[in-house]
């Protein structure tokens, strides 16, 4: 008798074969004695599009959208599809009498599993293999604590509901939208998604608000102060509605208190002095660690997740894919080895806090990092009892992060005195601000990697230009209170309000985190506190498709939306489409699929009526400002009948058919700012085209532009190249 084994990736699988003693190298599966361990690579079966079902589908209309498969069918992924057979044949042996799960241990780990299971038409009993780590000691000990596979029934009903919805959503809203969008003189494809199309609207919203703004012009006004021969400079400010005003919207208000109090002594009013104490960073979760490094290093997040996943294939740090920053008590209990494993590995410099650590041994991690409650599939990110001993360029970069922030968590606080001095000249008031490092303590372990001072300021306050290093002084003189000074110099300053800045890749991560804090629903607001849109394992994948489907550019760190994708936000005038409110219910009601609590027939009967509703209102929507991406109507399309729209491509103009009445049409001919052809077919006097090869060819009747009046056509089957370097060539 045998039981087969199933991890999710190649490498687990060997991990797991050699963590339990079974020997082999086999390319597709290893062979034991009783046990066969064999692998997924990623997901194998995907779900089959509405052509799937009726060939007449693959047709996009509007009078097919919505359709909602009953019920749903898959197929094994083409370039995949030999493992699959591999997989199904050994769960469907006869010498097979149970199967193991051992894919991640989470909701889209169950699903790759059961669309497999379900497809190889496999009944026989599933246990469930369930760890965050790969070393030999936790797998074994996760092997010898499974549980049977309906145990975890709930998560992989969350796990269908999810991908079937995800499916109505994308398949019929893309299409229905794509549709109603080429009628306006879009072109190409106009994706719709659950957590793609709110993840857009976060960067179109931030783009639209930096095309919108005004800047405007203010003035502060700053002294020179001098005491003991110390000098300090002061801002003036005062009270407002018990808030503190520092601006002058004229430069003629600054000047005149400058030079009413020009060569007027001063008199310190106060002097306030305060110890701020910053505790240890939590540990990583995913989106953090990608955020850090997007920030450090310039990583995408789709690179550190790859780095991350071989760290974890390599038995070097924990599961990558949490949404945690906490451990469990039972995690806890492990940290010793973790600690050991960094003495012993290569990081060197960080061998002298072990050290410390040791003289004050036992050492235990505080309560704040440790809490049952907080972890749910996956604990925090942190090393392994493996020492890290060969690790070169971006993985060792990664380790070290997160080696350094774990490490960091047994170190006391980072110690900073503040010190603030109101200094008056007459009625009017100054403020002087310093900060002094007092204790690095953890910060030692784990320095803080901010941006500089100065973006600081800005990020904090978009509407200031002004650095922090005019508000911060640093060190200051030993004053005291009512202590007399000089007032050396008074200089108003000019300063313009600044938009906001385009999001880095970090930036949108952190806006993807915390998406949905601002709803009202708390239930929403809760299912949504720990993944906001999307999950740490797909965020990276949301921001790669924006990119791939034209919606999104990225330049250095810079993520920017196209035109595009602008036009596809504004279009859409279902909200809920573009807000993270969508994804907070689901969540919600996916979450209760889980634990058992609600039904996943009516939840899914809830998403068609849904659907339905969404499909509707894009039918009915005409979308706004289609000139500026679509262009200005100049005319009607010789071959197919739908409108010629103007484009400009880097200040050339040329006209393209909206291909609204034959998506397939291809006529489009290079024009002037007003839509005019640039050239006049010698035959049928209309429109001539440049081709790839720099040829020129009618769009309307096809003849190549040859003296000679012998009839020559292109074949209707060639497409017509844009202008040299657009998208269309």
């Amino acid at each position: 008798m045998t039981r087969i084994i199933i991890s999710e990736k190649p490498s687990m699988g060997r991990a797991i074969a050699a963590a339990l003693g079974i020997q082999g190298t086999g390319r597709n599966f290893i062979q034991g004695a009783d046990v066969i361990v064999t692998w997924c690579v990623g997901h194998l079966v995907q779900a089959m599009g509405p052509e799937g079902y009726n060939p007449d589908l693959k047709v996009w209309r509007l009078d097919t959208v919505p359709f909602f498969p009953e019920p749903f069918l898959y197929s094994p992924i083409e370039a995949t599809k030999d493992q699959y057979e591999v997989v199904a044949k050994l769960m469907t042996r006869d010498d097979v009498v149970d199967v193991v799960n051992a894919t991640d241990a989470g909701r889209e780990g169950e699903l790759i599993f059961d669309l497999v299971y379900r497809l190889s038409g496999c009944t026989k009993p599933v246990q469930r293999f369930w760890t965050s780590s790969l070393t030999d000691n936790a797998i074994r000990d996760a092997y010898a604590r499974m549980k049977p596979g309906e145990s975890y029934r709930g998560l992989r009903d969350a796990a269908r509901s999810r991908q079937e919805s995800d499916w109505l959503v994308g398949i019929n809203c893309t299409r229905a939208q794509t549709l109603v969008m080429r009628r306006a003189g879009g072109d190409g494809v106009y994706s719709i998604g659950r957590v793609q199309t709110p993840t857009l609207a976060l960067l179109v919203n931030r783009e639209l608000e930096i095309t919108d703004f005004v800047p405007k012009d203010f003035w502060t006004l700053c002294a020179t102060f001098q005491a003991k021969g110390d000098t300090y400079r002061g801002k003036w400010f005062h009270k407002v509605d018990g808030k503190d005003q520092d601006r002058f919207d004229q430069e003629e208000d600054a000047k005149a208190i400058a030079d009413k109090l020009s060569g007027l002594p001063g008199n310190v009013a106060s002097v306030t002095s305060r110890t701020e104490k910053k505790k240890p960073e939590l540990l990583y979760d995913l989106t953090n660690l990608q955020k850090e490094a997007n920030k450090r290093f310039g990583f995408t997040a789709e690179h550190t997740l790859e780095v991350a996943q071989e760290l974890y294939e390599s038995k070097l740090i924990s599961y990558p894919r949490t949404n945690s920053r906490y451990l469990t008590e039972a995690d806890a209990q492990k940290a010793t080895g973790w600690i050991k494993a960094i003495a012993q590995g290569q990081l060197a410099e960080l061998q002298p806090f072990v050290g410390e650590l040791r003289k004050r041994w036992p050492v235990k991690l505080d309560k704040r990092f440790v809490n049952d409650k907080e972890v749910e599939d996956h604990a925090a990110l942190t090393p392994t009892e493996n020492p890290a001993k060969n690790l070169q360029g971006d993985r060792l970069k990664v380790y070290e992060l997160i080696a350094r922030r774990f490490l960091a968590a047994y170190f006391p606080d980072r110690v900073e005195g503040k010190t603030t001095i109101i200094t008056k000249i007459e009625k009017e008031t100054f403020k002087t601000t310093g900060t002094v490092l007092k204790e690095l303590g953890w910060s030692a372990v784990d320095p803080p990697h901010g941006r500089p001072k100065k973006e600081k300021a800005k990020v904090k306050n978009h509407e200031e230009e002004e650095t922090e290093e005019d508000e911060d002084s640093g060190l200051l003189p030993s004053i005291v209170k009512d202590e007399a000074v000089d007032t050396k110099d008074l200089f108003p300053r000019a300063g313009k309000t600044s938009p906001p800045k385009r999001m880095t890749e970090g930036d949108l991560l952190g806006a993807m985190q915390s998406a949905g804090k601002e709803l009202d629903d708390e239930e929403l607001k809760g299912a949504m506190k720990d993944c906001g849109l999307g999950t740490p394992a797909t965020r990276a994948n949301i921001i790669e498709t924006l990119l791939k489907r034209d919606f999104v550019e990225r330049t250095r760190n810079i993520l920017q939306p196209t035109a595009k994708g602008i036009e596809l936000i504004q279009s859409i005038r279902a909200e809920t489409l573009k807000s993270p409110q969508m994804t907070g219910e689901w969540e919600a009601r996916l979450e209760r699929i889980r634990r058992g609590e609600a039904k996943r027939d009516e939840f899914m009967s809830g998403i068609r009526t849904f659907v339905t509703e969404l499909v509707g209102q894009i039918k009915q929507q005409a979308p706004q400002g289609t000139q500026r991406v679509f262009g200005t109507v100049v005319g009607t399309c010789p071959k197919c009948g739908s409108n010629l729209c103007l484009r400009n491509w880097e200040g050339r103009y040329y006209v393209k058919c909206a291909t609204s009445a034959k998506p397939d049409c291809k006529v489009s001919f290079d024009s002037d700012a007003e839509g005019k052809p640039l050239k006049i077919c010698l035959f049928c006097r209309g429109p001539v085209r440049t081709t790839r090869n720099g040829r020129k060819v009618c769009a309307q009747c096809n003849r190549w532009q040859t003296k000679n009046k012998r009839r020559t056509t292109v074949p209707t089957n060639t497409s017509l190249a844009g202008p040299a370097g657009s998208p269309f060539t």
